[in-house]
């Protein structure tokens, strides 16, 4: 049966509504794609309206540039560790504050915060903190690990902007966890506890296989945004102790900003948004089998 007259001006002003969103996803989403697909195929410096197509030559570069492999380690260690790191403290933490406590509105409140900080200002105090009075309290308490500042050594600056992301963004993954939590029928918890389960055997058999869908979410985000974090490593430790804490995303903004091969640095964004496509879809392989082996 043809749709009538009046289902076709339905549909036609549904079709209107969704122009303005097509619209800004296009300017804001594909377009800057396109663009930075085609500056990856030119020696464009980033500042004059001239450049040259030089095809893959910059694709080659990257290859056989050994300066670009220590960013590229650093940004799967930093994407990885934060991943891991992030998700277990908050799914604690979730656990911890899911239980009957008359402050946990206000512990939740407070874990959260930081999330609504500027990653600047995040790392801009940081910085500070690991200097100066995390330094000092060292000394008198005459631990020499922590006496010396973790952003100056080479060894230790790149986990310690781990655990500041992990600290700054905490409270985000800890709130998807405790929706998730509060999803659980608690009728499930009293019949487990009459067949006898008791702690870990109630969170392997019930709580962790109906939390599922919010494990994707936050494992999926959290890798994401590892990988493309650049505001807090960029005040908190520049890339340095030389670029011992350098990841990809810096290295963009070096070789497009400061070398004035913008070019090339659009090639290593491009690479780098490959490399988040495939470790996205293979995450979402995984999670989803998860899910329906969990039904």
């Amino acid at each position: 049966m043809r749709p009538g007259l009046g289902e076709r001006n339905e549909s036609f002003q549904y079709f209107i509504l969704t122009i303005p969103a097509v619209v800004l996803f296009a300017v804001f989403m594909i377009y800057p794609v396109i663009g930075g697909i085609f500056y990856s195929l030119t020696d464009w410096n980033g500042i004059d309206m001239r450049f040259h197509f030089i095809g893959l030559s910059n694709y080659k570069t990257f290859f056989h540039d050994f300066y670009v492999l220590i960013p590229l380690r650093n940004s799967f260690v930093f994407a990885f560790l934060l991943t891991i790191c992030q998700n277990i403290v908050s799914l604690l933490i979730a656990i911890a504050l899911h239980r009957r406590l008359k402050t946990k509105n206000l512990l939740r409140t407070l874990l959260f915060l930081p999330v609504l900080l500027s990653p600047l200002m995040v790392g801009y105090l940081w910085s500070y903190l690991f200097t100066d009075p995390i330094a000092e309290l060292g000394k008198a308490l005459h631990l020499q690990t922590m006496a010396n500042n973790y952003l100056g050594s080479a060894a230790a600056s790149l986990y310690a902007a781990v655990f500041v992301n992990v600290w700054r963004m905490l409270g985000w993954t800890m709130v998807v966890y405790i929706a998730a939590l509060q999803g659980i029928p608690g009728e499930l918890y009293e019949a487990a506890e009459m067949d006898g389960a008791v702690g870990w055997r109630k969170f392997i058999y019930i709580t962790s296989p109906l939390i599922i869908p919010a494990f994707t979410v936050n494992l999926v985000m959290t890798m994401e945004r590892g990988f493309k974090e650049f505001d807090l490593l960029f005040s908190l430790t520049g890339g340095g102790p030389g670029n011992a804490s350098e990841i990809m995303s810096l290295t963009i903004y070096r070789e497009a900003f400061q070398n004035y091969r913008a070019g090339y640095g659009a090639t290593l964004g491009v690479i780098l948004f490959l490399i988040i496509v495939a470790i996205t879809l293979i995450q979402l392989n995984i999670l989803r089998r998860m899910e329906d082996n969990a039904i």
